[in-house]
């Protein structure tokens, strides 16, 4: 593939109010390669947005873009208008989730929760107290009230995916980034984890978006899915919209319409 070219419920104290997100013909190149072709895409905010695709669809590099992780070879991001294409991940205030869980395993569950906080500069850096506060609420959001004091090597793979989701939520956000998030966990934890997630975020009101390459889990999720092929975007709707009307025969065979 050639290179692109560019073409022309209110949130508890814990969080910030959601942003509206808009990409501008993104496009992404790696040397030769072009992971995406110009996409542009609206963000509401407080939605809960599924990247849904095969592997090498584009949909991890968009979301790095939207973290800052990577940086575009064209096209700009906006977060509530604001050109935000050049922040820095620290800036742009991420919670990142990954499939690997990626948390201290010398650290306690509180301390891991509280590690984002505590590591910010002395000017920023909440009191004890109020860490102590924040992530006990957030124990609770995650439904593991009791679990402060154990450490990852003793959780199971579905309770270290849910401290993974504490600790990005304590940052306090402006935007909850996942990609493949329950990838791990055997079925039937990844079923109850995506009810876990769509609770949390129906709780806290972040705009989130997650990739999945699991057809099931955007449609159970998500309020609006964007799927891509080939570093393209094929459709964007909601999950009935995209069953009845499937807009293209990629679209079709992915999903088995």
């Amino acid at each position: 593939m050639a290179p692109c070219r560019s073409a022309g419920r209110h949130p508890p104290p814990l969080m910030e109010t959601p942003m509206n997100i808009e990409i501008e013909e993104i496009c992404k190149d790696f040397g030769t390669t072009a992971a995406l072709q110009p996409v542009s895409l609206s963000i509401p905010a407080g939605s809960l947005v599924a990247l849904l695709g095969p592997s090498g669809s584009g949909k991890t590099t968009l979301l790095r873009i939207l973290g800052g992780l990577e940086f575009p070879s064209a096209g700009r991001v906006l977060f509530d208008g604001a050109d935000a294409t050049g922040l820095t991940v620290q800036e742009r205030r991420a919670g990142f989730v990954f499939q690997s869980y990626a948390l201290f395993r010398h650290m306690s569950v509180f301390d891991n929760i509280a590690y984002g906080l505590r590591a910010r500069p002395r000017k920023t850096r909440p009191a004890a107290a109020e860490i102590a506060r924040r992530v006990t609420r957030l124990l609770d959001l995650i439904k593991l009230p009791d679990i402060g004091g154990r450490y990852p090597s003793q959780l199971s793979g579905g309770q270290r995916q849910r401290v993974a989701l504490a600790r990005a939520l304590a940052i306090e956000p402006r935007m909850l980034l996942l990609d493949e998030p329950f990838g791990a966990l055997d079925a039937k934890v990844r079923k109850e984890l995506r009810q876990g997630l769509r609770d949390i975020h129906d709780t806290t009101g972040l705009t989130t978006i997650f990739v999945t390459h699991d057809q099931d889990e955007a449609m159970e999720l998500a309020d609006l899915i964007v799927v891509m092929s080939m570093g393209r975007i094929e459709q964007i709707g909601r999950p009935a919209e995209i069953r009845a009307r499937p807009a293209s025969d990629f679209v079709r065979q992915f999903l088995d319409l």
